[in-house]
């Protein structure tokens, strides 16, 4: 159960379980949570129920939190969990490499170009 990190730290090794508790169905699901922020429990792709919505007790191996709703409040964690997700992915997977600058600019060197020919031609109307 405890496992060395590094020098004398020691990290718990725990299994957090979330156990949807369907009331009108009178069905259960349990799953292994992903992670716990400071207001939601998240079994990622799967659920995002609220943490102050759960009962949390202790088992053997880990926290149990227990969420127990009616049908459509399981649905839609179900439906924001699975939202977060695609929205995760989706700025995972439209990732562009940022654009280098050229060695050469077009525009500036066309306009160094304008500059120097009409500083000749002033140099020749002038003289």
């Amino acid at each position: 159960m405890f496992r060395k990190k590094e020098e004398d730290e020691f990290t718990l090794d725990t299994t957090d379980v979330l156990i949807i508790f369907d009331n009108d169905k009178k069905t259960s699901d349990i799953n292994t949570v992903t992670s716990v922020t400071d207001d939601s429990v998240i079994v990622a792709g799967v659920y995002k129920v609220p943490l102050s919505d759960c009962e949390i007790t202790v088992g053997r191996d880990g926290r149990n939190f227990f969420y127990r709703a009616p049908s459509r409040s399981i649905t839609e964690t179900e439906r924001l969990a699975q939202l977060e997700m695609n929205t995760v992915l989706t700025q995972i997977t439209a990732y562009q490499p940022p654009i280098l600058p050229s060695s050469i600019d077009w525009t500036k060197g066309l306009l160094f170009g304008l500059i120097f020919i009409a500083i000749i031609v002033i140099a020749v109307v002038a003289g």
